[in-house]
């Protein structure tokens, strides 16, 4: 077992233990073999509409138009060798992924604390991270003092939780347990050095209006590039969206830190949000932009999907604040989700939801309906690959991205894998 003690950042063996008996005693969990005391994803309970369904095992398909299949992971929890294909490699809880400027698939590795790249001919390796806990910096880093880039691939990450690219083609991470963004540069080459780009490693709250190296965050669990260039931080314990602007200064753009759930119409800076805190917590609160600059806000533990336009103004876009699996066909503001995590949105404007506790993606079109593309909400398990994505089980996916050639990737979570759905 890796200790994660020395990091002060994780939580007791105690707690997670007691966390698993509580997730054991209201559902027979497919993966629960797996879970381990080091694993902070925190399953929930007494859920309405998660009704578990014994996994098949894996099917072996070429990803057609119309259907869903795996292309990363075998369903086995575990360290993952470089170069083998995607499917035969086994993944630790896979979070994200996003498309490179080179057209490749990263995906984080959670449990693994690595990020992992698919080159053209399916096979997969390790670009980020040793696979060892920390990255060493605790206490928190001095005001001040100099950060020094080292080699990715001997840099040590916390549970990463989110990646993005910058106009420039550097890899930006959200290294969740670290309470840092990272930025790579030259990803997956030998000379590929990683670099601090924002927070001193601290667990708290500080820094607006002051450098982004010495800003203080708490659990930041998303980043996203803004059309203009910026990047924002989705500061989860903190229950705030932050940005850092092109002088390296950050601020807080969404969010009083208050939990709740109020504001909609009116300024984002007044606005509640209410993410899971804590050591115990699971990554939420991811965000993605559209073309226009609307900023999109999975509000976890609201059950909402929000968005922030240019001008600043909040307002829901789907959930009604009620944890269900309803509202297919209807307007995306009637329907009721399940812990939503992640967010992203199409080419065409469609937003994709990951709709984590109900183990479905669902997607909200530009005429604001809501329907379900991947999976069947609340049901849990892992079948369909070769079929229609809406036949499939899915099990707790917490990532979701797309791509301008009709492909809905799906990290789906539970099930050690990242499937793909072919929309043509």
């Amino acid at each position: 077992m890796i200790s994660m003690e020395r990091t002060m950042r994780a939580p007791s063996p105690l707690s997670l233990l007691a966390l698993a008996a509580v997730a054991a005693s209201c559902t027979t969990d497919p993966c629960a073999s797996v879970l381990t005391e080091d694993e902070a994803l925190a399953s929930t309970c007494g859920i309405a509409n998660d009704t578990p369904v014994t996994p098949v095992g894996p099917v072996s398909c070429r990803p057609a138009a119309g259907t869903i299949c795996t292309i990363i992971g075998n369903g086995e929890a575990g360290v993952g060798v470089n170069d083998v294909a995607g499917t035969a490699s086994r993944t630790y809880l896979p979070l994200d992924m996003t498309l490179g400027p080179n057209g490749r698939l990263y995906f984080l590795d959670w449990n693994n604390h690595v990020v992992r790249e698919q080159a053209p001919d399916g096979t997969v390796r390790t670009v980020v991270g040793t696979g060892e806990l920390s990255d060493g910096e605790d206490p928190p880093i001095p005001l001040g003092a100099p950060r020094v880039p080292s080699p990715a691939l001997r840099h040590r990450l916390n549970h990463p939780t989110a990646i993005a690219f910058d106009a420039q083609g550097n890899m930006l991470i959200a290294a969740w347990h670290n309470s840092m963004i990272k930025r790579v540069r030259n990803v997956g080459t030998a000379g590929s050095m990683i670099e601090d780009l924002c927070g001193t490693g601290g667990r708290n709250f500080g820094g607006d209006g002051g450098p982004a190296l010495n800003a203080v965050l708490d659990l930041p669990v998303g980043v996203a590039i803004s059309p203009s260039g910026e990047v924002y931080i989705a500061d989860q314990a903190n229950q705030r969206i932050r940005r850092v602007n092109g002088m390296d200064v950050i601020n807080t753009v969404v969010g009083t830190g208050m939990a709740g759930y109020a504001g909609d119409n009116g300024p984002a800076l007044m606005a509640q949000l209410r993410n899971p805190v804590g050591q115990a917590a699971s990554p939420a609160g991811r965000i993605d932009f559209d073309s226009r600059g609307n900023l999109y806000i999975a509000d976890t533990g609201n059950n909402v999907i929000r968005r922030v336009d240019a001008a600043g103004v909040i307002t829901t876009v789907a959930g009604t604040g009620t944890v269900g699996a309803t509202g297919d066909g209807g307007p995306a503001t009637m329907a009721t989700l399940n812990q939503p995590t992640d967010v992203d949105v199409g080419p065409d404007g469609t937003l994709y939801i990951a709709d984590t506790q109900n183990s479905c993606v669902r997607a909200v079109g530009p005429d604001g309906n809501i329907r379900t593309v991947a999976g069947r909400c609340g049901m849990r398990g892992f079948q369909g690959d070769g079929a229609s994505p809406t036949l499939a089980l899915l099990d707790r996916p917490y990532g979701v991205e797309t791509d301008t050639a009709g492909r809905l990737f799906v990290a789906d979570t539970y099930n050690q894998r990242i499937r793909v759905v072919m929309m043509r």
